[in-house]
């Protein structure tokens, strides 16, 4: 087991070209999409300067545009004359949209302000029942609220979307890679001279499997070191937790792969449906853009058949949310569910093949 493991990685070592170039195609990926020019999205406001700020604060939390304050009559022009794709009005009660027929994102505003406008009218009434309570509560507030410059939260937060979202979706054409070999071994006849030779048949299936595991493993380790020590990307302050609950999203690709192979018998099948599964994988899981986007819900029940979504909810969760180990239980046990069923299923019609 151990000398088919060291010849894979010398093979690779003989030949990175590929290897060394996904992860180029990674970094500066990622780089750009994070220093990418923001669109403007227009805000018109009859709101208090106070509650006005307040808004554009729950917007902040979409980095991907810049938000500035106009009049009506001007935010309405702007989206007339292309300037801009959506303006947004803020009333006392309420808030409208005003948006461009190429305009994606509107759910995901929708949704921030739709918390925003739920919270502010729910303390009007908590403060309406109980005015008595309403100097205190001013005088006294249950939290506070601190602000950093953007550059120092918002641009992070962006890169860090982008790299968790593009390294899951490229780690899958690194793991099949990796895979490949059992097929062209399988193809040549070299797989059937290993089984039938000292080696056992799980040692066989082992080397690969760690083999493929290592250098996607291997992979986001370097992507990921290069953001943190390179380029000052903290991961807020998870990094080696964010290297860790990665772990089962790799283990769960390697057994998609596995199984791909089973069910393919050439190179060129084997990369035809590698790159449809990733790719659609992708778009389901919430690389491309955020599911909060999606109004289908059957393109957002079809979400949770992709293991990106659950690899994408796992980082975010320890990165962004401070999420305890407790809370990750559920996405982690989904990818290590979907790992044993693709790995048992796809070593299964290996070995049947193998038999006919």
């Amino acid at each position: 087991m151990t000398t088919i493991f060291k010849t894979k990685c010398l093979l690779l070592l003989r030949n990175p070209i590929n290897y060394i170039v996904s992860t180029i195609i990674i970094c500066v990926f990622v780089y750009l999409m994070g220093h990418q020019q923001k669109e403007s999205i227009a805000i018109a406001s009859s709101l208090n300067t106070q509650t006005t700020a307040q808004a554009m604060e729950a917007l902040g939390k979409i980095p991907i545009y810049e938000y500035a304050l106009y009049t009506e009559q001007q935010a309405l022009q702007l989206v007339e004359q292309g300037d801009v794709k959506a303006a947004i009005l803020l009333f006392e009660e309420q808030f409208k949209f005003v948006v461009a027929n190429d305009f994606t994102d509107f759910a995901l505003l929708q949704n921030e302000l739709a918390t925003f406008y739920h919270d502010r009218l729910q303390q009007r009434a908590i403060l309406q029942v109980f005015p008595v309570q309403q100097l205190e509560v001013e005088s006294n507030p249950a939290f506070q609220i601190k602000y950093q410059n953007e550059k120092e939260v918002k641009l992070p937060r962006r890169q860090l979307s982008a790299l968790f979202s593009f390294s899951l979706f490229m780690i899958i054409y690194t793991t099949a890679s990796g895979v490949s070999y059992i097929l062209v071994e399988r193809n040549n006849g070299v797989w059937n001279r290993l089984i039938v030779s000292s080696i056992h048949k799980w040692q066989a299936y082992t080397a690969n499997l760690a083999y493929a595991f290592c250098i996607s493993y291997a992979q986001m380790v370097i992507v990921f070191s290069i953001f943190r020590y390179l380029l000052g990307i903290d991961f807020a302050g998870n990094f080696i937790a964010a290297l860790l609950v990665i772990i089962p999203y790799l283990l769960c690709v390697v057994a998609l792969t596995i199984f791909i192979a089973s069910i393919t018998n050439t190179i060129s099948q084997f990369n035809t449906i590698i790159m449809v599964i990733a790719v659609s994988s992708a778009m389901l899981g919430g690389a491309y853009w955020s599911l909060e986007a999606v109004s289908s819900p059957f393109i957002y029940g079809m979400s949770y058949i992709s293991p990106i979504r659950y690899g994408l909810e796992i980082l975010n969760a320890v990165t962004f949310n401070n999420s305890t180990w407790s809370e990750l239980l559920q996405p982690i046990g989904i990818l290590l569910f979907i790992a044993v069923v693709l790995m048992g299923i796809g070593i299964n019609i290996m070995e049947k093949k193998a038999n006919t």
